[in-house]
């Protein structure tokens, strides 16, 4: 999902708010430093660390490679493939299953969205490839169709053979739920399909541990599955636990700036965001945590301060919450706007409606970024007057009837070296990404928030 200001059936919901640093231009907390000409570079952050997932899900899949070169073990080509397969499939899901993780994924990379893209696309590789498996081992042992859907629990094997197929019937709901039925399935409901992830990756060791041929011939090969199993276990259990370890803040104000945004100030210490980062919320232990983006970061009190617009029974318990009250904090994640703070040149920030809120700190920090907005209402034109103030003209808001916020306006005066950043409803993403590259702007300077899947 990209953007913000979606509603909760889109799964997001957005945030604002505002950072002053004292007069000085800060990234990530630091003082910038003062290069040739005058003009202020942040500090580098964090180099991406996508390489290092590419080669940890290759050497994971390595020892799978070694089977192919003995496929007398069982029998011929086609059992051997199909065998390392099924492997294969459940190594891809192993993989989707820990980048589901928010907690760990960071390892690899700074960028959610990169790692949303990289989860979505290894549950797709290990899906096609758990379909294969059986599909294959029925066309090497001449069965039916039947023999895909058939659970018999009356002795060993099948009973091994039945999980296999447990978890086949299961990826069918889950590819039906993401794909065919997405359109026309709420997110809640999404989401809780989604998580048949973890039983099906469970069902798919069960299932290889009982009748794998290869894992049987192969004692060293069967310890690294069970140790498979165990990584699995673990970030299973991780999951279940995390919440126990959000930071709990105190609601210190409420104000309601417009019929459907709310700002809250959330007053604690222990989480120190960049610009355009964001949080996971939680009202309390056990319930489910929403993403909001942070934009104002107070080093001097530690208050954070959000804007959320009304999106479902989430933002509603939200704004029931009486000041004082405990709201638990998790985070911060993500970062669209890294490549901003990696380099110091100019950044054109283009925002509709509440999606402005991860631009506004950024947009003050930075010395040569522009931002645009285009605001339905003057409550999602959230620091207006500060931004005003701060920016001067690089500051650009169009309301409906008055103004409206286009491609072109946006590219008129940009320099050629111009990196976009484009946050807001899926719909103004997508529309607004397409015309800033139908207007030459090239891919790879054209960033779009992405939250989770």
């Amino acid at each position: 999902m990209t953007g913000a200001a979606a509603g909760e059936r889109a799964g997001r919901a957005r945030m604002g708010g505002q950072t002053r640093m004292g007069g000085q231009t800060r990234i990530g907390g630091r003082a910038g430093r003062v290069r040739a000409g005058g003009r202020r570079r942040g500090p580098r952050a964090r180099p991406l660390r996508l390489r290092r997932l590419v080669v940890a899900i290759v050497l994971s899949a390595l020892p799978f490679a070694y089977p192919l070169l003995h496929l007398d073990l069982v029998g011929g080509p086609l059992p051997g493939v199909a065998g390392v397969a099924g492997l294969l499939g459940a190594v891809a899901m192993w993989w989707q299953v820990l980048l589901g993780a928010r907690h760990l994924s960071r390892w690899f990379s700074a960028d959610r969205g990169t790692i949303v893209t990289a989860h979505a696309w290894l549950g797709a590789t290990g899906g096609f490839l758990v379909l294969l498996h059986p599909l294959l081992e029925m066309i090497t042992d001449r069965h039916g169709p039947a023999y895909l859907v058939l659970v018999d629990f009356t002795w060993v094997e099948s009973s091994y053979t039945s999980l296999g197929r447990l978890a086949l019937l299961m990826f069918v709901l889950l590819w039906l739920s993401s794909t065919l039925l997405r359109a026309v399935t709420r997110h809640r409901l999404w989401r809780r399909v989604h998580y048949l992830s973890y039983p099906i990756v469970a069902l798919v060791f069960l299932h290889a541990h009982g009748i794998g041929t290869f894992l049987a011939g192969l004692p060293w090969l069967r310890a690294y599955w069970l140790a498979l199993a165990a990584v699995f276990a673990g970030v299973t259990a991780w999951r279940l636990v995390s919440p126990l370890l959000a930071r709990p803040y105190r609601l210190a104000e409420v104000t309601r700036v417009s019929p459907d945004v709310t700002v809250y100030r959330l007053r604690g210490r222990g989480i120190r965001p960049l610009p355009g980062q964001f949080c996971h919320l939680r009202t309390a232990r056990l319930s489910r945590s929403h993403p909001f983006s942070v934009v104002r970061a107070d080093e001097a009190t530690g208050d954070l301060v959000f804007a959320v617009k009304d999106a479902g029974p989430f933002t509603a318990r939200l704004r029931r919450l009486p000041v004082g009250a405990t709201v638990l904090v998790d985070g911060p994640y993500g970062t669209f706007t890294r490549q901003a703070q990696l380099d110091a040149g100019p950044a054109v920030l283009v925002a509709g409606g509440i999606g402005v809120t991860p631009f506004v700190e950024l947009a003050m920090r930075h010395p040569d970024a522009t931002l645009f907005h285009a605001a339905r209402h003057p409550g999602e034109a959230i620091c207006a007057p500060e931004l005003i103030r701060r920016l001067g003209p690089r500051y650009h808001v169009a309301h409906p009837g008055a103004e409206r916020l286009t491609a072109a306006r946006v590219t008129r005066d940009a320099p050629p070296d111009a990196a976009y950043f484009v946050c807001g409803s899926p719909a103004f993403v997508a529309s607004m990404s397409g015309d800033l590259r139908s207007r030459g702007v090239p891919r790879e300077r054209l960033f779009s928030e992405r939250f989770e899947w």
